[in-house]
């Protein structure tokens, strides 16, 4: 569901958490009853100016819609890039015989749907006998398709995390965990959820790993989790954490909601939010996990917090929501919420960078250094960012969403300079806002990519 809704309809704590960083949980599946308004999965491109692709993507229209059934509501949430033929793939949820599943898309470049993939473009995947949604996709070196998910309880939250891997042509790859599918329970069995997926190399394809990162309920709280599995044959990698599982509890509910690995040496940078949403002390938390899965001394404040650094972004609760690292710095670049507050119906979109160590970046943005807070006026989520190369610099895109209660919601994307000002030449001022041409009012833009035709973004409209 849209996060503005959600979060409206007093959801509690755990449904936030597990939505954190994606625009939507499912509240579609066998046991729910909460109505929703149909929508479908979208995709949309942007040329370098920030103008819909009504050239070369969608027939003419810059968008492509794809409603796989009429009456449900239909999302992605992940998006990933085939190296062969520059193929897009939306991963996210969707609906069949009346259970929420697993649902992946994959369009050719120019937005008609790949035939050879799926059901022309589309497969759909249950996962157990519960409602399931895809919340990143990754493609392999051999081009396999990896995907994370969550299993959902009828109360919306996690029940467990879900890894599925298909082959090329969109059928589950039997070699991985004998079915396609290797599921996960953490804690107490409820409220785990998965948010994000990286892929490892090694010096061999086959030495590839595949690390899932979320949260899950342990007792009294909500901790951050990692997963690290063998991209071989899906079994946990007993090299990484406990069997395979990584836990790191803080003081009060956290969870990870982005991961990037370090080119370099494939340390593990994990972006997420940690405090108490009802007293509205959520902040961001960035950490360093070394590649066995310990937390990195030498990362962000080595003194009273080794391994991670916490930053109260504005007042209200504050979220980062996505992460990307600068290729040639390490710098790191995150994308999330600052003021979030929903008495007065606001919530900012912001944008910080890091150097390679977790120190914030005083020559980024304006005052406070470091951190950048963009208010389109009403309430506005950050949700996904990528970095785009040009012929002169490095620039900043992130994608989400922006509207107010009971009315339109619009897909935002938004393109900074380096120095974190928004690009004049990208949109209006650097924002560019497209209502809804799908089934609903609703529209967002969950996950971004950039794309050699311009800047691709997936969600929902």
């Amino acid at each position: 569901m849209d996060r503005n809704t959600l979060w409206r309809l007093g959801t509690a704590l755990p449904l936030v958490l597990s939505c954190i960083g994606l625009a939507d949980c499912s509240a579609t599946n066998s046991t729910t009853t909460a109505a929703l308004p149909p929508t479908a999965i979208a995709a949309k491109r942007y040329t370098a100016l920030g103008q819909l692709d009504t050239v070369n993507f969608g027939g003419g229209s810059g968008a492509v819609i794809t409603k796989i059934d009429p009456s449900e509501f239909e999302y992605a949430l992940g998006v990933a890039l085939q190296p062969t033929g520059n193929k897009i793939i939306a991963a996210g949820h969707s609906v069949l015989a009346g259970q929420g599943v697993i649902a992946l898309v994959q369009y050719n470049a120019d937005g008609s749907p790949d035939t050879a993939f799926g059901n022309n473009g589309i497969v759909r995947t249950p996962v157990g006998s519960d409602g399931a949604v895809a919340v990143a996709v990754a493609v392999q070196a051999d081009g396999k398709i990896v995907v994370a998910g969550t299993i959902l309880a009828a109360n919306f939250s996690g029940k467990g995390i879900a890894l599925l891997r298909y082959l090329p042509g969109g059928t589950l790859d039997p070699t991985f965990g004998g079915t396609g599918i290797v599921t996960k329970t953490i804690g107490t069995g409820s409220d785990t959820a998965a948010a994000a997926l990286a892929l490892q190399p090694g010096p061999q394809p086959v030495d590839e790993r595949i690390v899932v990162a979320g949260h899950a309920f342990t007792g009294t709280k909500t901790d951050i989790v990692l997963l690290r599995y063998n991209s071989l044959d899906g079994t946990p990698d007993l090299n990484f954490g406990s069997n395979g599982l990584v836990t790191t509890s803080l003081a009060s509910d956290a969870a990870a909601l982005a991961i990037q690995l370090q080119p370099a040496d494939n340390k593990i940078v994990a972006a997420g939010s940690v405090g108490n949403f009802d007293n509205s002390s959520m902040d961001s938390v960035l950490l360093r996990y070394d590649t066995n899965g310990v937390l990195d001394p030498a990362f962000g404040d080595t003194t009273t917090t080794p391994g991670m650094v916490i930053t109260d972004i504005g007042s209200g609760n504050n979220f980062a929501n996505a992460i990307a690292l600068q290729p040639l710095d390490g710098r790191i670049v995150v994308a999330g919420h600052a003021n979030v507050n929903f008495s007065l119906d606001t919530s900012d979109i912001a944008l910080l960078r890091y150097d390679a160590n977790g120190s914030l970046e005083t020559t980024f943005g304006g005052v406070p250094q470091g951190k950048v807070v963009t208010d389109l006026g009403v309430f506005d989520n950050a949700l996904s960012v990528a970095l785009q190369p040009t012929a002169t610099d490095l620039k900043i895109v992130v994608s989400g969403n922006t509207g107010t209660a009971g009315s339109v919601t619009r897909v935002a994307v938004l393109r900074y300079n380096p120095d974190g000002g928004l690009d004049s030449a990208f949109g209006t001022g650097g924002i560019v806002t497209t209502s809804p041409t799908g089934p609903s009012s609703f529209a967002s833009g969950n996950a971004v990519l950039i794309h050699p035709g311009g800047i691709v973004v997936v969600g929902y409209d």
